[in-house]
């Protein structure tokens, strides 16, 4: 998984994330939508284990999360996986 996270950001998704907008989320095909809550979700759990943490990336993924959840919900799908705020 650690790899994994690590080709995330060197092939530039993390950049891709934080230019996400409400209005952009809607054009994201159904597809691409769930993909980047998957990764939003990967990215927070590498994250979350990182020590010291990183608070300023995790309260961006969480804003990034918050604008998928909420295309989702818009779009009919339920969700039941809320990020957990690291302490």
């Amino acid at each position: 998984m650690k790899l994994y996270i690590e080709e995330l950001v060197k092939d530039k998704f993390l950049s891709r994330l934080k230019d996400l907008t409400p209005i952009k989320s809607k054009k994201l095909s159904t597809k691409q939508l769930l993909d980047y809550h998957r990764k939003c979700h990967m990215l927070h759990a590498a994250n979350i284990k990182r020590k010291p943490l990183n608070k300023e990336l995790i309260n961006e993924i969480m804003s990034i999360h918050d604008i998928l959840v909420k295309e989702m919900k818009r779009r009919g799908f339920s969700h039941t996986s809320p990020l957990k705020n690291p302490r």
